[in-house]
């Protein structure tokens, strides 16, 4: 059972290392313990190839190269040769993929990770970008048996965090290239985005960040200066702000904090970096970037966006996303002036082209699709 105090903990840590990535072995070896897991790796697979890249967490780097000179053309779980057809992003097992005893007959079982001790396998879909494809797996050897309701409820209820952060972690990584035109680009972010100079004055806020400030609930501007409430978190976000504006001559590090407001179950997740592009450099010193994350924060995703990723018809998207704004089939079908059979019909078609059984897996896995606002 995942307590709340592990929760928090993993989120501090989770969000952070989208600002270092150094951090992210850190952050997938305490999901693996969080899942019952033992191992746990985060490749980034080139699908037309076979090659890539990844971080690995109680693996040795020798089995991360012989995967991707040889056994990544073998893996069953990964079809190469392109990012064609629908994709959720989900979390699934071995078992929901294959037989246990097909499974272990394969090569890449007995050859590649058996000899590594892993015989459960639990994967955690990230996203597709570019050609490549993310996850992060995990593993556990034969002694622990399979992966129990209780470990994948747990993955299930981080999955969202961790696509948001991965998501985070390479549009960070690549701000120096992108920031000519990063104020329109992140104006469109789902995430509150603010641009800070090294004294913590506002420069620039997208408009989820103005709407953030106009709830004057935890964040706030004072005297131009971005700050928090209570004392407590004020205190934290000046000393981050200050560490990534580089006060004092020190090096230039960002860092991560949560924020509780009065009006939330969960807090925002604020993450402070320095910005080292010299274009967004301001007369009076450094910029300082701050994404603020609201992880109960309800999408919609667009009917078209619905439709292209999971191959529905014009209709089939339109009763998906009355459904994913919560109304009844019933209430879905007076909308959209249907009878309620054909609702059920097109249900039906939603349901076998997602892989899903029910409405709430279905409005779940619909929300872990939407990670950025389409142009």
């Amino acid at each position: 059972m995942l307590t709340e105090t592990d929760y928090a903990a993993f989120l501090d840590l989770l969000y952070g290392a989208a600002v270092e990535p150094g951090d992210w072995e850190r952050v997938i070896a305490r999901f693996a313990d969080l899942v019952g897991g033992a191992k746990a790796w985060l490749p980034e697979l080139n699908l037309a190839n076979g090659s890539g890249q990844g971080v690995l967490a109680r693996i040795e780097p020798a089995a991360q190269e012989t995967y991707f000179q040889y056994f990544a053309l073998r893996n069953p779980f990964v079809r190469l040769g392109g990012a064609a057809g629908a994709w959720p992003l989900n979390v699934r097992t071995d078992e929901d993929e294959f037989r246990k005893d097909e499974f272990i007959r394969t090569e890449y079982f007995n050859d590649f990770l058996k000899p590594q001790d892993i015989h459960s396998c639990l994967i955690v879909r990230l996203g597709r970008r570019g050609g490549m494809q993310s996850t992060l797996n995990v593993s556990r050897p034969k002694h622990r048996d399979q992966f129990a309701r209780s470990d994948l409820e747990t993955a299930r209820r981080l999955h969202p965090h961790v696509i948001r952060a991965f998501d985070l972690g390479r549009r960070f990584s690549n701000l120096d290239a992108f920031a000519v035109g990063l104020i329109e680009a992140l104006d469109r972010s789902l995430h509150g985005v603010l641009l800070l100079d090294d004294t913590g004055r506002v420069i620039h806020a997208n408009s989820l960040a103005e709407r953030l400030l106009r709830e004057k609930e935890g964040l706030c501007v004072v005297h131009g200066r971005l700050s928090a409430s209570p004392n407590e978190p004020a205190r934290r976000l000046e000393t981050l702000i200050g560490q990534a504006a580089g006060r004092g001559g020190g090096s230039r590090t960002g860092g991560s904090m949560a924020l509780p407001t009065p009006s939330r179950v969960l807090p925002l997740s604020l993450i402070i970096a320095p910005l080292r592009s010299d274009r967004l450099t301001t007369p009076d010193g450094p910029c300082v970037v701050v994404c603020i994350t609201d992880p109960a924060a309800g999408v919609s995703p667009p009917a078209q966006q619905l439709a292209a990723v999971f191959r529905l018809t014009p209709a089939e998207a339109r009763v998906a996303l009355a459904l994913f704004e919560g109304a009844t089939p019933r209430e879905a079908a007076a909308a959209l002036g249907l009878s309620p059979h054909t609702v059920h019909v097109h249900l039906a078609h939603i349901f076998e082209k997602t892989a899903t059984n029910r409405q709430a897996e279905l409005i779940r896995l619909m929300m872990r699709t939407v990670t950025s606002r389409p142009d």
